[in-house]
Parts: structure tokens; sequence; C-alpha cells
């Protein structure tokens, strides 16, 4: 071959090698920062039986709320260990296991910019039933628009800036450096009172020394069958006792008179009487220690319930409330109370004819 030839080939060859690595496809590198992320990630929502939510405040003790799964319930250790709703409690979760966000800044020096430094944020801890930290959250201010805001994870300088305002959902309306208290009554279950009609077997009312006892007894009533042939089938009625006699109630009646009766909902809980030391004058101070209105309710084979009505706490506005055995002091309207003790002389005008 002349060499002519072999500087042609030659030639041809390098050009192909630079073209060869010109086109070489390459494996370019991607910053996850720079895109919409899941922030909270391998926790589920059943993993979460504990949140704790607190504001440092300079001092020992800061201000927060906690809240704890237990018997099917979440309860609030940090207000009078009553009962939490559901459905707050679920939102909170679902917001933060739901929400996305973008890296807004990784400099420790703007924290300050989005109030969230440790002394500035709220900080939202979610944990398992051991206690666990599942995640340590600190929430900062809103964004420009207010339906979303900041958040970053305890001990990292991260932002994320979040598609979802967690300081409204946790009842927060204004900045979370100026916060000096939790609104914690709006996570309250004011359901005080609920009972379940179909597990009872007597409910009594006492007004003034005066006692009235409805139970709730089997009864052999005969029915007509598809073919026209009549059997009987045994069902469960309310009665009034009166003395040995057991007279059968209007079911309309005695329907309204439970309802009325086994759901009590109050305006605000205010109080937990325990067995300590300093809980021995409160029974004084609610008006509990000779009670005039109280109910009874009581299952088969289970102790003696009783929710005791104690002094007004405004004057025609309504009166104490306390739930025995949930330990709990209620506010109830006056509303509430003339309705439940009303059924004193309503309830034996509706015997059934």
């Amino acid at each position: 071959m002349k060499e002519k030839h072999l500087k042609i080939l030659a030639g041809v060859f390098g050009f192909l090698l630079i073209l060869y690595f010109v086109t070489k496809p390459r494996h370019l590198s991607v910053n996850v920062d720079e895109f919409v992320q899941e922030v909270v990630i391998g926790i589920s929502k059943e993993d979460i039986k504990n949140i704790e939510v607190y504001k440092e405040t300079g001092s020992d003790q800061p201000i927060q709320m906690k809240f704890s799964f237990q018997d099917d319930q979440w309860w609030m250790p940090t207000k009078f260990g009553c009962k939490a709703q559901k459905s707050r409690i679920d939102r909170l979760v679902g917001t933060v296991l739901e929400m996305t966000g973008k890296v807004r800044s990784s400099d420790p020096k703007h924290l300050d910019n989005y109030k969230i430094t440790d002394s500035q944020g709220i900080h939202l801890i979610l944990k398992d039933e051991t206690d666990k930290t599942l995640a340590n959250l600190i929430i900062g201010k809103r964004s420009e628009d207010n339906d979303a805001g900041f958040v970053r994870f305890a001990d990292k300088d991260k932002v994320y800036a979040m598609d979802k305002n967690l300081l409204s959902t946790l009842g927060i309306y204004g900045e979370p450096d100026t916060l000096t208290m939790f609104k914690d009554d709006s996570f309250v279950d004011l359901q005080a009172v609920d009972q379940d009609k179909d597990k009872l077997e007597l409910i009594g009312l006492v007004v003034n020394g005066r006692e009235m006892v409805v139970k709730q007894i089997d009864k052999e009533v005969e029915v007509t069958n598809p073919d026209s042939t009549k059997s009987t089938k045994t069902e469960k009625v309310w009665v009034l006792q009166k003395g040995k006699r057991e007279l059968e109630l209007d079911k309309k009646e005695a329907d309204k008179f439970i309802r009325d009766v086994t759901k009590i909902r109050a305006q605000k809980v205010v109080d937990r009487i325990g067995n300590t030391l300093g809980d021995l004058n409160k029974s004084g101070k609610y008006g509990f220690s000779r009670p005039t209105h109280y109910l009874v309710f009581k299952k088969p084979d289970g102790p003696q319930e009783n929710v005791i009505f104690g002094s007004a706490y405004e004057k025609d506005k309504g009166y104490y409330m306390n739930v025995q055995y949930d330990n709990l002091v209620y506010e109830v309207a006056k509303s509430n109370y003339d309705k439940i003790f009303k059924w004193m002389d309503d309830l034996p005008k509706k015997v059934k004819k």
C-alpha cells in the first residue's frame, strides 16, 4: 500500500476516534436538591404512636403539646390526659407524610431568614410505640403566599420550601418565633360522654334526691312471617322501672332519651380529678361533693359509671360535669344540661300504651 493511502486511512481513523469520544454517552450527575421531592420518607401512618410539638422558650419549660395513641384512641398527656380528635391527628400526620418540597437553602447563616433556628421554629417529633424518634422536624415561617411554609430536619441545615402549611395544621396563625402558647383546645375531643347504648343494661337519672331507672331487657314479640304464619322472636326494649313493675317505653321516645343522655358534648375540658393530694379540694371547687344531679350507666358484669354535674361555671351559661370513669371535668352548656334532666319529668309520660 502506498504511503499516500496509509496517510488517508490514518486520517480517517483519527477522525472516527475523535467522533467517538465526542459522541460517547456521559453519566451526568443529578442534583436531587433541585427537584421537588418527598421530605419525610420511610414512615407509614401506622408507625406513628406518639407526637410531640414544642417551642423553646429559653427556660427549662418549653410550651408543648403531646399526643399518644393507646387503646384505639389518641390522648393528650399535656391537656389533663383528655381525648384528642382523631380527625385532627389524622390530618396532621397525613400532612407531614404527604408534603413535598424543594431545597431552598443549605447555608446555616440563612436559617434566621426562615425563622427556623432551634429557638425560633416549632419542633415536631414523630415517634413509634417505644418512643423511638421516626422524624424530627423544625417548622419555620409561612411562605409568601401563606399556603405553604418552610421545614428542616433537626441537626440539619437544609431548608425545604414545602407545599403544605404545617403551622395552620397545628392551629398556629401567627409567626412561629413569636408564639407564646398553643391553642390546644382545638385538638380536644369534646364528646365527653359517648356510651354505646347497645352495651348498656341500665341508666339511672338522679335529680334532687329523686331517682329514675331505665333498663334494657329482652322481650318475646310475635311476628308475622312471609308465609303469613306467626312466630316469636327476642328483641331488646327499654323499660321504666317503677318499684317491682317494668313499664315498656314508647320506642321513639326512649330512643330520644337514650341519645340525649349517652351522647353528651361539652364546651371545654377544664381539669382532671385524680387521687393526688392536689386533687383533694377539687370536688368542692366544682360542686361535686354533694351532687344533686347525676347520671349512672351500668353494663352487664361491669362497674357502675357515674357522670356528676356540679355548680354553674357562669350564671345561665352552663355547669361543670365530672365524667368519673375518665376523671375529667368539663364545662357543659345549660341547654345540654336542661335537655338531659327534663327527662326526669317527661319520660314517665312516654310509657307505651
